[in-house]
Order: structure tokens, then sequence, then C-alpha cells
């Protein structure tokens, strides 16, 4: 049975050279040019209960900081190996590429992806792993941020997507933005709103909208089911507009 890697980046002319090379080696890949289409991907393998041997993901990505998702595929897929690409030789970003199954500097050649999978113990499906204990969980928020007509909002944009925590952020029609947040609890979730969101210049107010999962489809159903779950009854006012915001925000996201 072949092997199934998943790549996650947004250069064309690496998702064709890894595909073909890891084809003559007897891989079976999937190509994926941004994030949120390989977070899409690793949800529907999970909900078909079907093995994935390793995520590959670039380290820059469109749309989703490339340590980020390695972040949230460990959290949300625990069983999928993650092999991060990367052109940082030193500092930071090259220490934090560490904590994935693998790194590749680039440029790379075959033969270094081919033997770094070779070292990654073979895939189970995804359900027959043993969910997360509770110390591994990670809690996850949308949230709603509405700016002052007068701020810049790509300032802002610029200043939540590089903030710890804080896996997407897009700005939608009108003057709101879509982040979501992802943490280790519940109270860390509300802290990083409270401390990283609500005290950016030019925010003048947040709508949170807490989940278990994160819906990564732009599927009715999915997101409706979502947001009535996760509202209570005193943000009930504020269910139409979590579910056309979802809706914009991943149409933004699916389209890069």
């Amino acid at each position: 049975m072949e092997k199934k890697v998943l790549v996650v980046d947004d250069e064309a002319s690496l998702r064709r050279m890894v595909a073909f090379g890891l084809m003559q080696r007897g891989y079976d890949t999937e190509l994926c040019e941004n994030g949120m289409r390989g977070l899409q991907a690793l949800e529907a393998y999970k909900k078909q209960n079907m093995p994935l041997d390793c995520a590959i993901v670039d380290i820059r990505l469109p749309d989703i900081n490339g340590l980020k998702l390695l972040k949230t595929i460990k959290s949300n897929y625990p069983s999928v190996p993650v092999v991060i690409i990367t052109g940082h030789k030193t500092g930071r970003a090259a220490e934090e590429a560490k904590a994935a199954d693998g790194y590749l500097e680039k440029p790379f050649d075959m033969d270094d992806l081919a033997k770094l999978l070779e070292k990654i113990p073979k895939a189970e499906a995804q359900d027959a792993i043993a969910p997360q204990s509770l110390a591994g969980r990670s809690y996850s928020a949308y949230v709603l941020v509405t700016l002052d007509p007068a701020a810049n909002r790509m300032d802002v944009y610029r200043k939540l997507n590089l903030a710890e925590n804080m896996i997407f952020c897009d700005v939608l029609r009108g003057e709101d933005l879509m982040v979501l947040v992802q943490a280790e609890s519940p109270e860390k979730v509300a802290t990083v709103i409270d401390e990283q969101i609500k005290t950016v210049p030019g925010v003048t107010g947040v709508a949170t909208l807490n989940v278990d999962t994160p819906v990564v489809a732009d599927n009715v159903v999915d997101i409706i089911a979502l947001v009535d779950k996760a509202l209570g009854p005193d943000k009930a006012h504020l269910r139409n507009r979590f579910i056309l915001s979802l809706f914009d925000f991943l149409d933004l996201l699916r389209v890069r």
C-alpha cells in the first residue's frame, strides 16, 4: 500500500518537484497551496478514518504561519508526523522548526526528503489513536474584532497576525477582523483576548465564539451547527453575525 503524504507549500514548482520525486519512490501525495487547504485535507482524512503518513509544511505560507500550522496539527491531529521546510538556518524560526518530527533547510534534494520520511513510523488511521489527554488538549475561539473607522486596519492585522496563539487573522468586509485563537486552556484563551487583542490600538470591541474544534470547511450545516453549539443565551443576538462572518472568513482563505 502506498504511503500518503500531504504537501503544504505555496510554491508551485516545489510542490511539483516533491510530488514527482515522492511518486518515483512509491508515495502518493496530496498537494495544498496554503494552510487552510492543508487543514481541510487533514480534517477530511480524520473524518474518513484514513491514515496519513506525514504532512510536509513550508514555514512561509500566504495565510498561516507554518510554525503556527505545526502547533495546530500537533494539537488537533497528534498522530500525523510533520516535516517543516525552512529557508532559515539560524534564529528563532529554525529552532522552533526543530519541534517538528523532522525539518529540511532549503535548498534540499529528494534524497534528503526520502531519507527523512523513511525514519518516520508507519501511520495509523487517526481515529485509532488514543485521544489526547486533558493536559495536552487545546482550546479555540473565533474572535470578531471591531475597529475604529479611523484605525489603520492593516497595522492592526499585522500586529494580531504576528502575536502568539493567533492561528489565523484576516480582514473581513466592513470594519471587522476575524481571528482564530488557540491555547492550552479556556483561561489562557481569555487572557490572550484580553491582553493581545483588546489592547491593540484601534480595536473598539470583540465578540468571542468558543469552539471545541475549529471549522475548516465552508459547509452550511457545519458552520451553523458550530455556532449554535458554541453560543450561549447571552450571545444569541450574535448568531447571524458569526455565521456570515465565518463564511466570509473561510471564503477569503479558500480562494488564496
